[in-house]
C-alpha cells in the first residue's frame, strides 16, 4: 500500500478493526503435515499445521498471535458410490500482541486486541456421493456438517454455530 495513502487514511479515519485487516503485516512461517491411509472400505487421515509470527510487531504496532490447528478423520465406503465420514478438529489462536500505533475507533468489541484468540473444537459428519458411470463419471459431491463442541474465546466474541459445507470435485 502506498505510504502516503496509508498515513492519510490513518489520520482521517483511523484503522479498521484488527479482524478487517487484509493480512498480518509480519513475516510468517506457515507449517503443515498430513497423513492419509486406507484399507478396503475404510480410510483415515490427519493433518496438523500452524502459523508462527516471525516478528514482534508490524508497521502498525501490533502482531497477530501464533496459531495451531489439527484435524483427524475416518471414512467408510458404504457402497462404491457413497461414503460416510466423521472428523474431529481443534484450533488454538494466540491473542494479539501490542495495539495500533495510530487512531482507531474503539467503538465495538472488534476494536480491542484483548478480544482475539482462543481455543475451538469441532466435530464433523459428512457424506460423499460419486457418479459411477456416464457423462459425469468420476464427479463427486461432498457435504459436511461441522458442529462446534467446545469454545474458549478470549474476551468478547460472537457465539459459534454449526456450518454446512458442500463441494464438487472431478477426477480426470
Amino acid at each position: 500500500m502506498d505510504e502516503k495513502f496509508r498515513r492519510s487514511h490513518q489520520e482521517n479515519r483511523g484503522f479498521l478493526p484488527y479482524g478487517m485487516q487484509l493480512g498480518s503485516g509480519t513475516w510468517d512461517l506457515l507449517t503443515g503435515l498430513g497423513y492419509a491411509g486406507w484399507h478396503d472400505a475404510l480410510s483415515w487421515g490427519a493433518q496438523v499445521g500452524g502459523v508462527v509470527r516471525l516478528e514482534h510487531e508490524n508497521e502498525s504496532g501490533y502482531a497477530l498471535g501464533d496459531a495451531f490447528h489439527a484435524t483427524a478423520w475416518g471414512s467408510y465406503a458404504i457402497a462404491p458410490w457413497l461414503s460416510a465420514s466423521l472428523r474431529g478438529a481443534y484450533r488454538i489462536e494466540g491473542g494479539i500482541r501490542g495495539e495500533f500505533d495510530g487512531p482507531s475507533s474503539q467503538i465495538s468489541t472488534t476494536d480491542y486486541p484483548e478480544n482475539y484468540g482462543g481455543q475451538l473444537a469441532d466435530v464433523g459428519i459428512g457424506a460423499r456421493f460419486t457418479v459411477p458411470s456416464g457423462l459425469f463419471e468420476g464427479h463427486s459431491i461432498g457435504i459436511e456438517w461441522l458442529q462446534p463442541v467446545w469454545t474458549d474465546w478470549k474476551g468478547y466474541q460472537l457465539e459459534r454455530t454449526g456450518v454446512l459445507s458442500a463441494g464438487w470435485s472431478m477426477e480426470f
